[in-house]
C-alpha cells in the first residue's frame, strides 16, 4: 500500500472521527461552536488531495502518513481522556474542571495540535490544503480565547507547550 493511500485513510479516519463527535453533542451545544468564517472553503480545501496529490518521495510521504498518524492519535486520546473525566465538550463552556494531566499535564489542547499535525501533513501532499489549516488556526484562537474566558470565570488557568500558538 503507498503512503498516499494510507495517508488518505487517515484523512477518511480523521473525518469519521469529527462526524462522530459532532452526532455525540447535543444540539444545544452544536449552536456555540465557533467555526472558521469560511468554512465551506477549508472543505473544499482538505478533500483536494483525496483526488489531486503532489507525487512526494517516498520518505516524505511516509513522514507526512507518521505525522497523520500521530495526530490523529493525539486527537483521539484527548477526546478519551475529556470524555472519562466528565469534561468533553466542542464549545467553549466545558461542564467540568480544567485537565491537568495526561496529555493535558505537556499541552494546552492536544485535541487541537492533534488536528492541526494531521492537517498540515495532508497538506504536504496538495499544498494548497495549508490555506485550510491557516484557517482552522484562526478558528482554534478564537476557541481558546473564550476557553481561557470560561477557566477565568472558574478561577483556573492552565497552559502548555502549545501555548504560544493560541495567542
Amino acid at each position: 500500500m503507498s503512503a498516499l493511500t494510507v495517508s488518505r485513510i487517515l484523512f477518511v479516519c480523521l473525518m469519521i472521527n469529527e462526524a462522530v463527535v459532532l452526532a455525540r453533542t447535543p444540539p444545544e451545544e452544536r449552536k456555540r461552536i465557533i467555526l472558521p468564517r469560511a468554512m465551506p472553503l477549508l472543505v473544499v480545501l482538505l478533500f483536494l488531495p483525496l483526488f489531486f496529490a503532489l507525487n512526494l518521495p517516498v520518505w516524505l510521504g511516509w513522514l507526512a502518513v507518521s505525522l497523520q498518524a500521530l495526530g490523529l492519535g493525539l486527537e483521539i486520546a484527548g477526546e478519551l481522556q475529556l470524555m472519562r473525566a466528565q469534561s468533553f465538550s466542542v464549545s467553549a463552556n466545558p461542564p467540568a474542571q480544567t485537565q491537568t494531566t495526561g496529555f493535558y499535564r505537556n499541552l494546552e489542547n492536544p485535541i487541537y495540535v492533534g488536528i492541526l499535525l494531521q492537517m498540515t501533513a495532508l497538506s504536504l501532499w496538495m499544498p494548497l490544503t495549508f490555506i485550510a489549516v491557516a484557517l482552522q488556526v484562526e478558528s482554534f484562537r478564537r476557541m481558546v480565547r473564550e476557553e481561557r474566558k470560561y477557566l477565568a470565570q472558574l478561577g483556573t488557568t492552565h497552559r502548555g507547550a502549545d501555548s504560544f500558538m493560541w495567542n
